[in-house]
């Protein structure tokens, strides 16, 4: 039970952060968004876990440390996947779709070992369903009354592509259980940061407009208490879990983004997002049986 606890904590602060950043990053830099968050986390984070922590001891603790530094890599690349598709596209879209990352981790895991209870055999599918359905949209009619084709909703790749990356993610750290969850993060988030720190420099530079800083520290904040909360979940284990647990973003971005960012969706997308949800809420669900 701690488990999914921890799961849907790190699912509430993913979901913030993704709605903190939507007006970030479709008026500057990704990138550079992304750096101010790294750096805000990474002065939270590592001070914190030499204080609780210490350094990696033993061969155990370094192996884990690897893992850790190796999953900072995929969540650099999976972040900057996820918020190039929120400079795009609709939040109550785009985080369930990037959410989808805990069932493809769910599946490796059960296919590494981990048994599957039959609910889950109903949830896997029904998640790729409403995937499909969240991730198409009809193109606008013309003037001359041509027929409105099928087309990708706006940002609905890139989030696929950050749940394969965040799927990968969560794997590695189910490979790093042997460092103490803050230490866990702080690993990853220095990982990272050093790599995020000349892409930066080479797009949109290392500077953000002022009116924004407040925001992304804010965010960056909210990021790195997620990022320990997802550690501990996987920590706890089992990966798969933690990972539908963290998948959850997907059900509290739908509310977030409706809500408080007044999001349109057609009924097919809506439909597809609610089936999301409910199909990860089931994954979910047979993780506890």
């Amino acid at each position: 039970m701690l488990t999914v606890v921890t799961g849907l904590a790190s699912a509430f602060g993913y979901a913030v952060h993704d709605y903190l950043l939507v007006r970030i990053v479709r008026s500057a830099s990704l990138w550079t968004a992304l750096l101010w968050v790294m750096l805000v986390g990474l002065v939270l984070l590592v001070p914190l876990a030499l204080i609780v922590d210490g350094l990696p001891s033993g061969d155990a603790e370094w192996r884990a440390a690897g893992f850790a530094a190796a999953s900072g890599v995929l969540e650099f690349l999976g972040l900057g996947a996820l918020l190039k598709g929120l400079s795009t596209g609709n939040l109550s879209v785009v985080t369930p779709l990037g959410s989808l990352a805990g069932g493809f981790a769910a599946l490796i895991a059960i296919l590494l070992g981990e048994s599957l209870p039959p609910i889950a055999w109903v949830g896997l599918p029904l998640a790729v369903l409403g995937g499909l359905m969240a991730s198409v949209e009809r193109a606008p009619e013309s003037a001359l009354g041509e027929r409105r084709r099928t087309r990708a909703t706006a940002g609905a790749g890139w989030a696929l592509l950050s749940a394969a990356l965040f799927a990968g993610t969560l794997l590695l750290f189910s490979e790093a259980t042997a460092l103490p969850p803050i230490s866990l993060a702080a690993v990853g988030r220095v990982s990272t940061t050093i790599i995020v720190i000349p892409v930066a420099l080479f797009t949109g530079g290392l500077v953000l407009p002022r009116k924004f800083r407040a925001r992304v520290t804010v965010a960056g904040a909210v990021d790195a208490g997620a990022f320990v909360a997802l550690a501990t979940a996987i920590s706890l284990g089992p990966v798969a879990i933690a990972s539908v647990s963290v998948a959850q973003a997907g059900t509290w971005a739908v509310i977030i983004g409706l809500v408080l960012l007044h999001e349109r969706l057609s009924r097919v997308q809506l439909a597809g997002v609610i089936l999301t949800c409910f199909a990860i809420t089931m994954l979910a669900a047979a993780g506890l049986e």
